[in-house]
């Protein structure tokens, strides 16, 4: 008999809100960067929206933590070893095929489009980056094809039109090739430890090491000067402190779930939770770090609560959870989305007299072209790698 797949209700439908949170901030982002109507200039929304995409991606980083670390520790407990070999290929056939396509996408395809057609030129902060070839370098191409593009963004600059929302996916990648060698390496009672010292090195990293007083530094200081500003960057590029809130989640639902589902079937931890995340999502109330980290934990304590199925208010709905099902596809695909609607709503609704419909245009457009095309490549062409990893490298 066929061991039951290990699968949480509940979470697509988180996966669903972080896309869908992206593809606005990013909308927003770009209105306001080619100068027309957007939600950037009404104070109220502006903190919202300015962390939204940071936030949506946190979300998809917590959840990453805690459902690799669960799965890992339940495969360890089963086996008593992590099969790695399998781990790294189920996440090479669900991650690699899409990520290479968009590579595809972002430095052959909408260059092409931009050159040979005018009205691509409409949309003056994209064919800006188009039109700058560091952006299309040599040494770009290669920090995508190794899967560094939060490198690419963070340490060199680059910004790839299409491809510059794949930076969480490299985190994302260099999280997966970590993660299970920790859970391999250390015992139980260990771990747990080992995870809070990563997320405490991380916060104290990011609230003590200054880039600011990076320049004072002479230039022929000793290597162990010159590794401060070194760990800066590898913290700025590497996120983890949100995979590991996520992982500290993991280990204690592997090991107390029956307390956990004790205190999570509670509606009202569900209300209070879920009325703490608005607040910190609308209101700016501390250092905006801080602020994210406690962000980080509230997303934490809203996935404990919504995959208790014995909680009966928690948000669940089949068309939400399938837009998360495909959610990997529409982050990925909505900046090429967005590449080919934004020259058509500039051309033809961009005037003050035409403001709603331009709105119109564009998220009408771009939400349901991106989900449309992330429907087709999910059913067409990441199902077919997706059947690979779950038929011949499946673990648990």
């Amino acid at each position: 008999m066929l061991e039951k797949k290990i699968f949480f209700n509940g979470l697509n439908e988180l996966r669903a809100f972080a896309s869908l949170s992206v593809i606005f901030y990013h909308i927003e982002i770009l209105k306001s960067r080619d100068h027309t109507s957007s939600l950037f200039d009404n104070s109220f929304f502006t903190y919202f929206i300015d962390r939204l995409g940071r936030n949506g991606v946190n979300l998809f980083f917590v959840l990453s933590g805690f459902l690799i670390t669960y799965l890992l520790l339940k495969e360890k407990e089963k086996y008593e070893t992590i099969l790695l070999r399998k781990f790294y290929l189920r996440r090479i056939f669900r991650i690699w095929p899409l990520y290479y396509l968009i590579v595809c996408i972002s430095f052959v395809i909408i260059p092409y489009l931009a050159i040979t057609s005018d009205i691509f030129h409409n949309t003056p902060f994209n064919f800006i980056d188009i039109s700058n070839p560091e952006n299309y370098s040599i040494n770009s191409l290669l920090t995508y094809l190794f899967f560094l593009p939060n490198v690419a963004r963070e340490y060199y600059g680059y910004r790839v039109v299409g491809g510059i929302q794949s930076w969480s996916v490299g985190v994302e990648e260099q999280f997966y090739i970590l993660w299970p060698l920790l859970i391999f390496l250390f015992a139980r009672k260990k771990i747990a430890w080992v995870f809070v010292l990563l997320l405490l090195i991380f916060i104290f990293s990011n609230v003590f090491i200054q880039p600011a007083s990076f320049h004072l530094l002479p230039k022929n200081a000793s290597f162990t000067a010159m590794l401060i500003p070194r760990i800066y960057v590898i913290i700025k590029i590497i996120p983890f402190e949100f995979m590991t809130i996520g992982a500290i989640g993991g280990y204690l639902y592997a090991y107390y779930d029956k307390k956990i589902k004790q205190f999570s079937k509670s509606k009202y931890i569900y209300l209070v939770v879920l009325s703490f995340v608005f607040i910190f999502l609308f209101l700016s109330l501390y250092h905006v770090y801080f602020q994210g980290l406690i962000l980080g934990f509230l997303f934490l304590f809203l996935i404990l609560v919504t995959i208790n199925d014995e909680n009966t208010i928690v948000f669940r709905n089949k068309p939400i959870s399938y837009l998360g099902k495909i959610s990997y596809g529409i982050y990925m695909y909505h900046p090429f989305v967005m590449f080919l609607v934004f020259p058509f709503a500039n051309s033809y609704f961009n005037d003050s007299g035409t403001t709603l419909y331009y709105n119109l245009f564009v998220y009408v457009f771009v939400f349901s072209l991106t989900i449309l095309l992330s429907h087709f490549s999910y059913k067409y062409f990441e199902s077919v790698f997706i059947k690979i990893k779950d038929t011949k490298y499946k673990s648990l």
